[in-house]
């Protein structure tokens, strides 16, 4: 028994031997396959500044000096070149605007003078020229009294186009006074006396051939001004010279008068009196230089009705009388009425406009009843007919029972128990 106890302590000692042999043997394994991998370990001294970055030579370290140079002064080169693009283009705009509003000072009092020496109407108001954009000007406005209104549009309101491949100026660069302006309407140069107080209009020369020979004629006008700058008198003269050389100016002849204006103001620039002579055509410079006829206005405004009197000299009772014209915060004409001095003559013709500011209808009246009335249809204007006018008739009951269109020359009718409008025929 003892010996077999003895051989079980022997074996058990054995076997506690060789477990602990197979464990060393794999430490020994395990530590052998991780060696060399990249496991975390404290920094080592030894390991330090491995990648060593040798010191530039004197050769290196001018050429990135002379690269750092060269991209700064391209830098500074391209800033400089960007500072002097956008300085000349200020300075070229203000060139252009300097050179419209010089033109725009210039041209709008020749055009004022022009447009009440050329024109017949009756001007009551002109407005600035504005400028359109910084390189060109607007257009010339002015508001007439028209004595009778027909037309489509805007009638009463005119335009002078400054702007376009047509128009032309020529100007005095130190004086900043216009020479010559050529448009579409405005063919003209102009002359200013020393006296500064005097602007003279020459007009295109006209060809003229009648009963009473060949005549080549040069319209020259004289504008004059009051001390306050305003027009007070406007003289109107043809000269006439031979024609010769195929319609070309020949020596001269004689100088007729023509027209007369003269403008008395009340405060600031409104207008109070206007008169207008006129002189009888002659052909021959013996021939006396008559007057025809004299037109006196006297004008009176209450806010934006002005009552205008016509008087001529010698009186006529029949054609003098007393206009009114009523316009609204729009300056758009609403209502013109006139009435002679005989009382044979009254009428009332009340302006209806569209949308677009165009006339729409103009409504005729006589002692308060509408008798006729004259409406506008506005089609392309490329169309055949841009425009339309149809003239519709009412009678004493006020009611319409023809109309007709005088673009297209057809009509129609109303039926007078149904009231019903047939068709255009």
């Amino acid at each position: 028994m003892k010996n077999l106890s003895f051989a079980k302590q022997i074996l058990h000692c054995i076997t506690w031997l060789i477990a602990l042999c197979c464990v060393e043997s794999l430490y020994a394994q395990e530590t052998d396959t991780l060696k060399g991998r990249h496991l975390y370990r404290p920094a080592q001294a030894e390991e330090q500044d491995t990648l060593r970055i040798p010191a530039p030579t004197d050769e290196n370290l001018q050429r990135m000096l002379d690269s750092l140079a060269l991209r700064q002064q391209f830098i500074r080169d391209s800033l400089l070149a960007r500072e002097k693009f956008v300085r000349d283009s200020i300075a070229r705009r203000q060139r252009m605007r300097d050179s419209v509003v010089f033109l725009q000072h210039g041209v709008q009092p020749v055009l004022e003078a022009w447009a009440r020496t050329v024109k017949d109407d009756i001007i009551y108001r002109t407005f600035p020229i504005p400028i359109d954009g910084d390189s060109a000007l607007g257009d010339f406005v002015y508001l007439t009294m028209p004595f009778g209104v027909s037309d489509p549009y805007v009638p009463w309101k005119m335009a002078i186009s400054l702007n376009g491949p047509r128009v032309r100026f020529e100007a005095d660069k130190k004086t900043g006074k216009v020479m010559a302006l050529q448009t579409p309407q405005v063919r003209s140069s102009f002359v200013y006396p020393p006296s500064g107080n005097v602007l003279v209009i020459n007009e295109p020369p006209v060809i003229q051939n009648n009963y009473n020979g060949h005549f080549y004629k040069m319209p020259v006008d004289s504008v004059f001004y009051d001390r306050l700058g305003r027009i007070a008198r406007i003289k109107k003269f043809v000269q006439f010279y031979k024609v010769v050389n195929n319609n070309q100016r020949g020596e001269p002849l004689f100088i007729n008068a023509v027209l007369v204006k003269q403008f008395e103001y009340g405060p600031g620039k409104e207008l109070l009196k206007y008169q207008e002579v006129r002189y009888c055509e002659r052909w021959r410079a013996y021939d006396a230089n008559k007057v025809c006829s004299i037109l006196n206005y006297t004008f009176d405004r209450q806010g934006n009705t002005w009552q205008l009197e016509r008087r001529n000299d010698p009186a006529n009772q029949y054609s003098d009388g007393n206009y009114t014209f009523v316009y609204d915060d729009n300056d758009n004409l609403t209502r013109v009425s006139f009435t002679n001095m005989a009382k044979t003559e009254g009428w009332n013709r009340v302006i209806e406009m569209n949308q677009q500011g165009n006339v729409h209808c103009y409504i005729d009246k006589v002692n308060d009843v509408v008798r006729q009335s004259t409406c506008f249809i506005y089609n392309d204007p490329q169309s055949r007919f841009p425009v339309e006018t149809i003239i519709t008739t009412f009678e004493k009951d006020g009611i319409s029972y023809i109309q007709r269109n005088n673009t297209t020359g057809k009509m129609r009718t109303r039926d007078r128990l149904t009231l019903e409008w047939g068709l255009w025929k």
